[in-house]
């Protein structure tokens, strides 16, 4: 049996509200089922990702500009200050370099 890849459905209109209802009712009963594994446990306030999320807010540059400057996609960087999702360490090398940081031990 061959796997198949999914395909794309591009929609020509917006959803319905009953349409994005359905949805939102849909994803909220899938997380309930299969919450995310960072659910369980928040990142610490001194942890790397969160030290990188704050020093992304306090630049005062737009998502879209770090984003583009870092060369990785602007909902990467949107879900990943979100907690929805972390990024690869070659993400964060870029996003460190783009915004000056560099990595210390005290």
């Amino acid at each position: 049996m061959g796997t198949e890849k999914p395909k794309r459905v591009i929609r020509a209109e917006h959803l319905t509200p009953e349409q994005v209802a359905r949805d939102e009712e849909i994803r909220r009963k899938v997380m309930e089922e299969f919450p995310p594994s960072h659910a369980a446990s928040a990142p610490a306030s001194n942890s790397l990702s969160e030290s990188l999320r704050e020093a992304i807010r306090q630049s005062g540059r737009s998502e879209t500009q770090i984003a583009r400057d870092a060369h990785i996609s602007s909902l990467l960087l949107r879900r990943f200050l979100s907690a929805d999702r972390d990024i690869p360490m070659a993400a964060a090398d870029r996003l460190a370099s783009v915004l000056g940081l560099k990595l210390t031990v005290d």
